[in-house]
């Protein structure tokens, strides 16, 4: 079977046979985590679910926020199997393992801690070619950043600080929204894939997924034409297509020599509902890829 998280009140999972049809299947928690509480006050979700398999267990990173503020907190669940039905299947909660605050009383979009800016939020756990597992996250402030990592308790180890910065974008811009990072290896490439832009306003949403790449996991990583994801760069790999606008905050899962590209939607035509996306990726001889059409996945 295959298994999908999804941001909802307390995080929903989906089964599928075949990756077309899904069946909502359970829920990550059946309460918020007492840590949300004591530290948000009123949390309301569980946000952007990032599940890896990692030394003989599945690790999930997850978030939550006070919507509009970047008042957010990041913790970690595991388990031995993502089967509810086996005997074994059982989500432990580890709690809080980074967290943003507002660093200036008044204003809660910049955020960080320890003098660092930073947004603790959409953290994907990366394990690099020697089995070194790394967090990588954040959003518009601050951008997108990669921290190092215990391997036991997945909590970052260095100071803030010392976050390296992969990607950022100019904050004066009308909508300089930059979210969602997913890292993969292939073919001695780093390629990190991120959206662009803000995700859910209508007709007028311009949300985006876009992707660069470096020979170090640190980057600096560049787009096709060479132009650094620290200045606003990034290659457009899916932008729009028919009724599906909204197009954003991607993962990628490999199956079978084939890659998927793994993302949100919205559908125009039926109301703006949330539709995932599961569409086949191309590379090209140049190493970089492309996103088939839906119907063509």
């Amino acid at each position: 079977s295959y298994y999908i998280y999804s941001s909802s009140p307390l995080g929903s999972f989906y089964r599928s046979d075949d990756m077309r049809t899904w069946t909502e299947s359970g829920r990550l928690f059946d309460a918020l985590p007492e840590w949300a509480y004591e530290e948000l006050v009123t949390p309301d979700h569980i946000g952007a679910p990032d599940i890896a398999w990692y030394d003989g267990q599945w690790v999930l990173y997850y978030q939550s926020h006070i919507g509009g503020t970047c008042n957010a907190g990041t913790g970690v669940a595991t388990n031995k199997t993502l089967d509810p039905e086996d005997p074994n299947y059982e989500w432990v909660d580890h709690g809080l393992l980074l967290r943003s605050t507002p660093l200036f009383e008044g204003i809660d979009i910049i955020c960080g801690q320890d003098e660092a800016y930073y947004n603790a939020i959409d953290a994907h756990l990366f394990i690099d070619v020697d089995g070194k597992p790394w967090m990588v996250f954040g959003s518009t402030i601050g951008g997108l950043l990669l921290a190092e990592i215990d391997p036991k308790t997945f909590a970052p180890t260095q100071h803030p600080r010392d976050f390296v910065t992969l990607a950022a974008r100019d904050l004066l811009q009308p909508d300089p929204i930059i979210e969602g990072p997913y890292i993969i290896h292939r073919n001695g490439w780093y390629y990190l894939f991120l959206s662009h832009n803000r995700c859910c306003q209508g007709e007028n949403t311009k949300y985006k997924i876009l992707v660069g790449r470096s020979r170090d996991l640190k980057g600096p990583y560049v787009d096709r034409d060479g132009v650094s994801l620290m200045e606003d760069g990034g290659t457009v790999l899916i932008e729009r297509e028919g009724t599906m606008i909204g197009t954003g905050h991607a993962d990628v899962y490999s199956e079978g020599g084939y890659d998927y590209l793994v993302h949100h939607a919205y559908d125009r035509e039926r109301d703006y509902e949330s539709i995932l996306n599961i569409r086949r990726m191309d590379w090209d001889e140049e190493g970089w890829p492309s996103a088939c059409k839906a119907d063509e996945s």
